[in-house]
């Protein structure tokens, strides 16, 4: 399926899920636009990401390294979203009772060369237009030395000297809006303060505060 031009019918699709892919796409808030008109009322909208903080090292490695061979830096890897843009993306396009959530993985490598060469595997390359098509053999190089000086530790469980590479993956849902969904109380309904939590037991037993049916007592 083409991601940018999901041609579902409207409210016909009680599931959509999406795997490290989003990030490829041009014009999220219409991705996300057209997810929701597709999903059936109280349809369910599960995908991951890879998130912004995503191969950090190798970018600042390189950056540094174009930075002071060439006098300025190019773009080499992908960009990615940041966590904060996922929850705004969800709520302009009217999903309800949102769920965000972040992994952190970080795997150890002998090299940056070993981190360049699952890059290619895995395509997350730059693929902008404009991007340069080329790095020069010493920008590597010198980004292969700062990346070992600036991360790179000895692993004694391992019994080699390692640099490590990040991969944040953030995972979210969201639900198509329904009656039948939980809805949050009015503003000034509520009869405890959250300043009086630390009563809960006391709260709990007083009847005249939490009044329990019978059901609640089995």
């Amino acid at each position: 399926m083409d991601e940018e031009n999901i041609d579902f019918p409207d409210n016909s699709v009680d599931l959509l899920v999406s795997s490290l892919v989003l990030h490829w796409v041009n014009d999220l808030p219409g991705v996300f636009d057209k997810i929701m008109k597709c999903l059936k009322p109280d349809g369910a909208f599960l995908a991951c990401v890879f998130g912004g903080d995503t191969l950090m090292e190798l970018r600042q490695a390189l950056q540094l390294a174009e930075s002071e061979r060439c006098g300025g830096i190019s773009p080499h890897i992908s960009p990615f979203t940041r966590v904060r843009d996922i929850g705004g993306l969800l709520t302009a396009s009217g999903f309800t009772l949102q769920t965000v959530d972040v992994d952190s993985i970080t795997v150890w490598y002998p090299s940056m060369w070993e981190v360049m060469r699952d890059v290619r595997a895995l395509g997350e390359g730059n693929a902008a237009h404009t991007r340069p098509l080329r790095l020069h053999k010493h920008v590597q190089f010198a980004a292969a030395s700062i990346y070992r000086e600036m991360y790179g530790k000895e692993l004694p469980d391992r019994k080699m000297w390692g640099v490590p590479a990040t991969y944040q993956i953030i995972n979210f849902l969201g639900w198509k809006p329904d009656p039948s969904q939980p809805q949050p109380k009015e503003r000034g309904t509520g009869q405890v303060s959250l300043k009086d939590l630390h009563k809960i037991n006391d709260i709990i037993d007083d009847p005249k505060i939490v009044k329990l049916r019978e059901d609640d007592m089995k």
